[in-house]
């Protein structure tokens, strides 16, 4: 299958049309087929959807164009789309959201919705308004259109236009996730002012409140009242956006929020498998840094093939964090691909890098990770290995949403991580959720051809002859039936499969051992010149001012590096050049200036050719992270062990070390691989030749050609993480595998585990291991790597 990588490029800075342009360029050399332009955090400068916004806009579609590059146009400036940037609601404030909240105080008349008895208590629902946006209102659509695409498309030179190919529309969806802080404890459902009237018109009877907020005997009403939220979802906001697109050759791309699985997604969008019936291009947002699980890359994937074109979306790896390695990277894609996702938009690629940018669902990558070089060559491999069409599935699971819905309460919601959804309760509904989740864990694992569904999509669409499932395009020899799945009509001839029985086992080939390894010990010399670099922590002086202090043993030529825009700089009390380079003095230096830009204090760093050294020893926890106490200063460059070049003298480094060593071959070699290699990548020279990189657990390189006998020189050029430059440093857990904005103010947050503190910042440094073990292992033979580039293992999933 065709693969399609796009970046996210979150413009959050005034369009410079020269820079705009370079980093287009550099997106196709870094081996992207698009961008999807994305106004996030945006100046307004020029105004968001001006004539001076959309002529600059026009003439980088067209540099875009030019070099190959496809161009998407993200529909909102910020997110969650269908706010025009704020703007839509001050033109039509009855486009406004709302919800329904269960309390115990009868709300204002205006506000007033229903009350009943239950358990002994008196129960009032009262309407609640927010500041996003009512899906469920079609005047939405038709508002939103006409003055988000349709200025597009009249503010656009038709050339440019003409050239942008998709729209994508970011977490539409019923309204609770959005408002998650807002909601009563007691429950809130969605509502807009049309929906008791559309229950009676389509099932004949009142909407009972008191069924939906708690379960009982309401079971088939809270089916209907899901359900039929889901379809005024659909008809209201993303048909008309889809068949905008149709109508004018664009493809219409969106992810709803809460794909994560049924229970998640019942309160916001229903039933994603309706939801992406309706998409031009269906897709998903599946963020952090491991595999979070299978359903919901199988589920849009078996929609595309169901009833679309096969191809689906991703937008991937956002909040990875800045430890995020091309091995996790790497290990993603393989997992998304996998699952027949076709189309990766990589989350995100930041603009300009600010302490706002920094921080802002890191990383930025490839523009600013350390390994950025390596960025091609995983596109590449990833390509390669999923580039035959994948096997037809025959096997069926449907998802229990019926059973979900029946059971569900909604203030569940309230109890559910709401970002992903990872902790929910253990409720009715939680168990059929957990139920069917480790069902389909089951089949997964079986390696079993799979594709899964809901009870509606095969009551609407599926035929069954001579005992086969016809589902659209796809076929089905076996239906395995989730627990709670319930079906309103006589689907007696579906080809079930009970849930316990056997399926085929899957044969995993291990990869091919290498063989004939010789060890041979050698001393690395690190190499002088690298440059350093030393995170400072500035502390707020005076309104928008700043001071940063640091120690130094000498005096040494350093250069500052700012992430924001600063004035006023001084060091010592003298201004630097105008290139921020400087000489600092021995003992305590000052850095003082002035930032307009945030009321946090900004990144500042220095760099130079120097040591960077502890007056606190280092330690290793127990996940492998390296922490000190810190007292860092400037030293004089020390060459150390190349084991731990963190404790020698580059914990914060951001450019490669080059480590150097000449050793006798007492055999011939194919290949080489090199024993407890900490980094994020390595380069590696023979005799001054470019062989290539390698990256990733296994450490291993094939060779050009094979080498003889005698004495060679390595060079290893390693790159450290890039965690270790922007952190968050004193996060009490490190390197989270998920990183929000609000880690970098150390306020625990959905993204922290659940049992951690409030304040989750400590006094400790940490940073990722980098280094070189002192072996290198010999080669007479081993498996060419995939395009014979660089040899990585890749985990099982």
């Amino acid at each position: 299958m065709k693969l399609n990588f796009y970046t996210l490029w979150a413009i959050n800075a005034r369009l410079d049309e020269r820079e705009l342009c370079r980093q287009l360029d550099a997106m196709r050399a870094g081996g992207f087929d698009g961008v999807v332009f994305h106004p996030r955090y945006y100046p307004d400068e020029p105004p968001y959807l001006s004539d001076a916004y959309l002529s600059v806009l026009s003439r980088i579609i067209l540099h875009a164009k030019s070099i190959g590059l496809a161009f998407w146009i993200y529909d909102e400036n910020g997110w969650p789309s269908g706010t025009v940037g704020g703007e839509l609601l001050k033109q039509f404030p009855a486009d406004a959201q709302q919800w329904a909240d269960l309390v115990l105080e009868r709300p204002a008349p205006a506000d007033y919705l229903g009350g009943f008895e239950h358990c002994g208590q008196n129960w009032f629902v009262g309407r609640r308004r927010g500041e996003g946006v009512d899906y469920f209102n079609p005047e939405l659509a038709r508002h939103f259109i006409q003055m988000t695409h349709e200025r597009y498309r009249q503010g656009l030179s038709p050339a440019a236009f003409a050239h942008v190919s998709a729209f994508f529309c970011d977490e539409p969806e019923f309204g609770l996730g959005h408002a998650y802080d807002r909601l009563s404890p007691h429950g809130a459902i969605p509502w807009t002012p049309r929906l008791p009237e559309l229950f009676r018109a389509r099932h004949g009877e009142a909407l009972q409140l008191s069924q939906i907020f708690f379960a009982g005997d309401g079971g088939e009403m809270r089916v209907k009242f899901w359900e039929l939220l889901t379809d005024i979802f659909n008809e209201s906001f993303i048909a008309p956006l889809d068949e905008w697109c149709r109508a004018h050759g664009k493809r219409f791309t969106a992810h709803v929020k809460g794909e994560e699985h049924p229970l998640f997604q019942v309160p916001t969008s229903g039933s994603c498998h309706q939801v992406f019936q309706r998409m031009a291009l269906p897709g998903i947002d599946a963020l952090e840094r491991y595999p979070s699980g299978d359903f919901f890359p199988r589920q849009v994937a078996s929609v595309a093939k169901q009833f679309g074109s096969g191809e689906c979306l991703v937008e991937c790896f956002g909040g990875a964090g800045w430890g995020a390695s091309p091995e996790d990277f790497e290990n993603y894609l393989n997992w998304l691909a996998g699952h027949g996702l076709t189309h990766f938009v990589t989350h995100l690629w930041q603009y300009r890098l600010t302490t706002h940018a920094i921080q802002d669902w890191p990383p930025s990558h490839p523009a600013h990770v350390n390994w950025r070089e390596l960025y091609p060559l995983i596109l590449a491999r990833v390509r390669e290995r999923f580039s035959a069409p994948p096997p037809v599935a025959d096997t069926l699971v449907v998802a229990p949403y019926r059973g979900i819905m029946a059971k569900f309460e909604p203030r569940e919601f309230l109890q559910t991580n709401v970002h992903n959804a990872a902790t929910y309760p253990d409720s009715a509904a939680g168990k059929l959720n957990a139920a069917f989740l480790q069902l389909l864990e089951r089949v997964h694992k079986s390696g079993a051809n799979y594709d899964v569904s809901d009870e509606r999509t095969i009551e609407a669409h599926g035929k069954v002859k001579d005992g086969i499932l016809h589902l659209g395009r796809c076929a089905y020899r076996q239906v395995v039936l989730a627990s709670g799945v319930k079906f309103n009509a006589d689907l007696t001839l579906l080809p079930i499969k009970p849930e316990t029985g056997g399926f085929a086992k899957r044969v995993i080939l291990s990869a091919a051992e290498p063989t004939d390894e010789i060890a041979v010990p050698v001393a690395w010399e690190i190499q002088p010149g690298t440059i350093n670099d030393f995170v400072l922590e500035a502390a707020p002086a005076g309104r928008a001012s700043f001071l940063a202090r640091f120690a130094a043993t000498a005096a040494f030529e350093a250069e500052l590096y700012f992430a924001d825009d600063v004035r006023n700089v001084e060091i010592n009390g003298i201004a630097p050049s105008g290139d921020g380079k400087f000489r600092c003095a021995p003992g305590w230096n000052e850095i003082r200036f002035i930032c307009q830009e945030n009321r946090v204090p900004p990144f500042l760093a220095l760099r130079g050719s120097f040591a960077v050294c502890s007056k606190s020893l280092f330690a290793i926890r127990p996940d492998g992270l390296m922490t000190t106490e810190g007292g860092f200063a400037l030293d004089k460059f020390k060459p150390g062990g190349a084991g731990d070049l963190i404790a020698s003298c580059f914990p914060f480094c951001r450019e490669p070390v080059v480590v150097r060593v000449e050793i006798n071959l007492p055999t011939p070699a194919r290949a080489l691989r090199f024993v407890e290699i900490q980094a994020d990548g390595a380069r590696v020279l023979l005799d001054g030749t470019d062989c290539g990189w390698c990256w990733g657990a296994a450490g291993s390189l094939k060779l050009p050609k094979e080498i003889s006998t005698g004495r060679h020189v390595i060079e290893v050029q390693l790159i450290p993480s890039t965690f270790n430059f922007f952190g968050p440093h004193h996060h009490v857990d490190g390197d989270r595998h998920i990183v929000s904005p609000a880690q970098f103010h150390y306020t625990k947050n959905f993204a922290d585990r659940p049992d951690a503190p409030a304040d989750t910042r400590v006094s400790a440094w940490h940073f990722k291991p980098f280094g070189i073990g002192a072996t290198i292992l010999i080669q007479k033979e081993c498996e060419p790597p995939k395009n014979g580039i660089a040899s990585v293992g890749h985990r099982q999933h």
